[in-house]
């Protein structure tokens, strides 16, 4: 049996457990890493949920959850999380890939849904290569159902043989998660010809396009996308998907348009992203960033704010307000909103060392001492230009390292 210790870290750290239970589902014990392995590093979660999530969702679940804890930004954290959770109950995958009312009506599977909007909000392009680990885990459970003598080697190979008679959106998306990117196209192509409800398919093959680096034809993809979604909303029979949402597609129009260069257009999506979802705070995050690649703080701040008022809940949301506030030199306003990431994650590394820096300036050298200290408890060794700087400014400030 594999055993989860918690490390000694947790118990001299205030967690907030309430936040992230609300964020993150039921709380994890921590995965036991390889000797030597850095505990504070997001990464190192990851990669071992990425080997586990196939032999062992639920070693690959403690995984996610915690690499969703050492950094909050992570889409891809979010994203696993929600496969491993599907893949570690059978019935649940079953009920998602067929789909029909009980799906949409499902409270285990909106909160799972959830986890994965999260993860298109900070990312409309998340590679979503664990997907076909959902496919083959369904398609496998069937055939031990009806063949239950039949060894792995047998079912793998009936799968294979039975992939033309599943439906062509099907296999676009399998071979879209394998990386088999042109295949996927194919495959939805076909679909398309078909398909009752084609915004699923536009999107995916926007996704798909991104995959390969063609951001003209990923546009055009999901401009179509978000035509069927309007023409799709009168109907009470098609499914909603939650990430999937008018405002996450008009978000992906305007990172596209960025891409290319066409920062107005790119303006004029994400406007239309908030006319959607007026709590659709990535929008904001997204005009801020623009605003501050233009040098232009004072929008920047603005919708950085913006996006921290409606996002109460996301620790990075307000670090990234917090430290933008701290560039462009309004230290004692960065204190609060640096304060409420640390609240809502503790073990979050980067805004502990942004509130040093703050505290310092604002002349606050004990909240800056303590604020040092916890970030070099809690920051992964990889950091070292950072942890460097925090080792020098608690020695100047009279803290012990």
């Amino acid at each position: 049996m594999r055993r989860f210790p918690c490390l000694l870290l947790l118990a001299a750290l205030p967690l907030a457990s309430l936040p992230a239970q609300q964020r993150l589902g039921a709380i994890q014990k921590r995965p036991k890493l390889a000797a030597g392995v850095d505990t504070n590093d997001a990464r190192a979660y990851l990669n071992l949920a990425t080997r586990e999530i196939e032999s062992d969702p639920d070693v690959a679940a403690a995984a996610f959850y915690w690499a969703a804890r050492l950094d909050p930004s992570s889409p891809e954290a979010l994203y696993g999380l929600r496969i491993s959770h599907l893949l570690r109950r059978p019935q649940a995958n079953k009920l998602y890939m067929e789909g029909g009312r009980r799906a949409r009506t499902s409270k285990d599977l909106k909160a799972l849904d959830s986890l994965m909007m999260r993860a298109s909000r900070l990312d409309p392009f998340l590679y979503r290569r664990w997907d076909a680990s959902l496919i083959m885990s369904y398609y496998r459970d069937l055939f031990r159902r009806d063949y239950p003598q039949s060894s792995d080697a047998e079912i793998n190979q009936a799968i294979r043989d039975g992939m033309e008679r599943w439906g062509a959106s099907t296999r676009g998306w399998l071979a879209y998660s394998q990386g088999r990117l042109p295949e996927a196209l194919r495959n939805y192509q076909d679909a398309l010809k078909k398909a009752k409800y084609p915004a699923g398919i536009h999107l995916d093959m926007g996704r798909t396009h991104y995959m390969g680096g063609h951001v003209g034809p990923a546009l055009d993809a999901f401009k179509l996308g978000i035509e069927a979604l309007r023409k799709e909303d009168a109907d009470p029979d098609e499914e909603v998907i939650f990430y999937s949402s008018k405002a996450l597609v008009e978000h992906g129009i305007g990172i596209l348009y960025a891409k290319m260069g066409q920062p107005d257009s790119a303006k004029a999506a994400l406007g239309r992203s908030m006319t959607e979802d007026l709590a659709y705070f990535m929008a904001h995050v997204a005009l801020g960033q623009m605003a501050l690649a233009a040098r232009d703080s004072l929008t920047a701040v603005s919708e950085l704010g913006l996006a921290a008022e409606v996002a109460s809940d996301e620790p990075w949301v307000h670090y990234l307000y917090g430290s933008t506030l701290m560039a462009v030199g309004q230290f004692a306003e960065a204190v609060t909103p640096l304060k409420k990431s640390i609240e809502l994650e503790p073990l979050y590394a980067a805004p502990q060392f942004a509130l040093g820096q703050t505290l310092e300036k604002t002349g606050d050298a004990a909240g800056a001492k303590a604020a040092y200290a916890t970030y070099l408890k809690v920051a992964p060794r990889r950091e070292n230009a950072a942890r460097t700087l925090a080792e020098q400014r608690l020695a100047a400030l009279g803290g012990a390292p």
